[in-house]
């Protein structure tokens, strides 16, 4: 078995980093999706990130990410529809290249796109994010999915 320092969110956003043992850090990563948390990296012992998460060419701190994820949260259960939580999340964001990021995910969305199709055109957010956006598209029920 070899030890993984595994990067993750829990439901409230709280981004944790911790080392556990595996065989794979597949089976580590599947092991806390289970659990419920939203992983983010599972890498061999000591190949730490420094707190940073790779979107694109470049990099933007892994809990500018995770406080988007739960203001747009916050917006769609208060009933907001998904391209007014955007256009004020997107106003609010102070990180420029998050917020072309965005952009572009609500140019798209408004063009008839899915929102994991908008997000997942980036190739900048984590691939469990956009697979989770869609099982909420697909479930109908996208503030269950994305508190998970």
């Amino acid at each position: 078995m070899a030890e993984f320092v595994v990067k993750m969110a829990d439901e409230r956003g709280r981004v944790m980093e911790q080392v556990e043992r595996g065989y794979s850090s597949a089976e580590v990563q599947e092991r806390f999706v289970q659990q419920g948390f939203l992983v983010y990296s599972v890498k061999p012992q000591g190949l730490l990130s420094g707190g940073q998460m790779s979107i694109g060419k470049r990099r933007v701190k892994l809990e500018q990410f995770v406080i988007f994820n739960q203001q747009f949260l916050t917006l769609l259960k208060a009933g907001l529809p998904v391209l007014t939580s955007l256009d004020l999340l997107i106003k609010r964001q102070p990180n420029p290249y998050l917020r072309s990021l965005l952009d572009n995910v609500r140019d798209r969305v408004k063009s008839g796109s899915l929102l994991s199709q908008a997000f997942d055109a980036q190739a900048a957010f984590p691939k469990v994010y956009t697979t989770t956006l869609e099982a909420g598209e697909k479930s109908g029920n996208m503030e269950e999915v994305l508190t998970r």
